[in-house]
């Protein structure tokens, strides 16, 4: 397969097949090599989202409302992260578990994504510009850029500042090939998700990494992806389970420890009022699941008997600090709000 973009500032003339047979030898270095060309496809470089992903009951997802270049790969990735997160809504408020308002969150959630992943996949092009051009890729003749290249090899200061170059400008695009940041670090903000509590407990949204393109931030506060922890039961089984298999397959999930027994009670009878399963765990010495290696205890940022509760599609929508004194009051409460009953 080659890949060729047009020179800049030339007027593009689509190439007759002569034309490119010719340029795929070039490329090769082979002028008699036998070539048959089986298919010519042709893509522009878009940097586009749109402003809002709903309006009334249409909802537009994927490349519709976000295009770009494959660079970071985000772009199946995006797809698949807005149909995760309309596709419960629209089934829960079809089957009258929520209200309409849960759909509104849809767009407030995910358009702030897409001009995030738009934006960092066409930063990725731009960070292969310093490359080509400590290569010598970008001057204008070839004997220009072979001139260039040869110093790379160079055993001169010249040469070694060459490589200096190249080195950091190969070092600038491990934003694009290690960039877990730009995948995880998703914190919605919405009627879905409720903070008073966060709020009212003077408890501020974690901070970003220092490269939070890079880096991923792991928390449980409102809006945040569940973290991943592996546990197992009390009699090990064969394989570990994570905190994330609990969660999801369209359901809600709670998560509690030692003294949360209050908060189990809780999600079975605010199950069956809404008519929404809550699948509810206790986490550690002892109970459905241990946390084997500590991490579940290192991740979920609230005590013992507190709880985190999660939505169908994984993200953490409230959480508590400790054991209620009403748990079934204030678990109906936050169920009324995130579901807009």
């Amino acid at each position: 397969m080659f890949i060729y973009f047009p020179k800049p500032g030339v007027e593009w003339k689509e190439p007759t097949k002569e034309q490119w047979l010719d340029r795929c030898r070039e490329t090769v270095g082979r002028p008699d090599l036998p070539i048959e060309i089986l298919d010519i496809s042709r893509w522009n470089i878009n940097e586009i989202v749109a402003e809002y992903y709903s309006e009334g009951n249409i909802f537009c997802l994927g490349d519709a409302v976000h295009r770009h270049p494959p660079f970071n790969g985000l772009g199946s990735n995006t797809c698949v992260q807005d149909a995760f997160n309309l596709a419960w809504k629209i089934k829960y408020v079809m089957q009258g578990f929520a209200g309409p308002k849960l759909l509104e969150t849809y767009n407030k959630e995910r358009q702030p994504v897409g001009v995030g992943v738009i934006t960092r996949a066409n930063q990725g092009i731009r960070d292969h510009v310093p490359v080509w051009q400590a290569m010598g890729l970008m001057e204008e003749t070839p004997e220009q850029r072979m001139k260039v290249f040869k110093l790379l090899e160079s055993a001169t200061p010249e040469g070694r500042k060459r490589r200096e170059v190249l080195n950091a400008a190969i070092e600038g695009t491990s934003h694009e090939f290690h960039g877990i940041g730009v995948e995880m670090n998703h914190r919605y903000d919405s009627g879905a998700v409720l903070v008073q509590d966060e709020t009212a407990g003077r408890r501020e949204p974690p901070e970003w990494p220092e490269d939070a393109v890079l880096y991923h931030k792991v928390s449980t506060y409102p809006g945040c992806r569940l973290p991943h922890a592996w546990l197992n039961t009390r009699m090990p089984t064969k394989d570990h389970v994570s905190t994330i298999d609990l969660a999801g397959h369209g359901t809600f999930c709670l998560l509690t420890g030692i003294g949360g027994e209050k908060w189990k009670q809780a999600a079975e009878l605010m199950s069956k009022k809404f008519g929404v399963l809550i699948n509810s765990y206790s986490i550690g010495w002892n109970q459905d699941f241990e946390d084997v290696y500590r991490d579940w205890g290192r991740r979920r940022e609230v005590e013992e008997d507190g709880c985190v509760l999660i939505r169908p599609d994984r993200f953490v929508c409230w959480r508590s600090m400790e054991v209620a004194d009403d748990c079934e009051a204030r678990l109906e409460e936050v169920l009324t709000q995130v579901l807009g009953r």
